[in-house]
């Protein structure tokens, strides 16, 4: 599963007041990645948050493809 079907399922399985961190996290884990999968995904989406001024699930839906 690559960055972007990641964060998808991520953002898709996010419970209500969790943070985007710990839904990547588990999304991570769930499908056999490792912890440096995790921070790359997590510096990619925070990269983007601040180069275009969005907050981070702004900016990992952007990556996801979704609206």
């Amino acid at each position: 599963m690559n960055d972007k079907e990641i964060l998808a399922y991520a953002l898709k399985e996010r419970h209500p007041s969790e943070s985007l961190e710990k839904a990547v996290g588990r999304a991570v884990r769930s499908h056999s990645g490792r912890y440096e999968d995790y921070v790359r995904i997590m510096g990619d989406v925070r990269e983007l948050a601040d180069k275009k001024r969005m907050t981070i699930v702004e900016a990992a839906n952007e990556i996801a493809g979704q609206p």
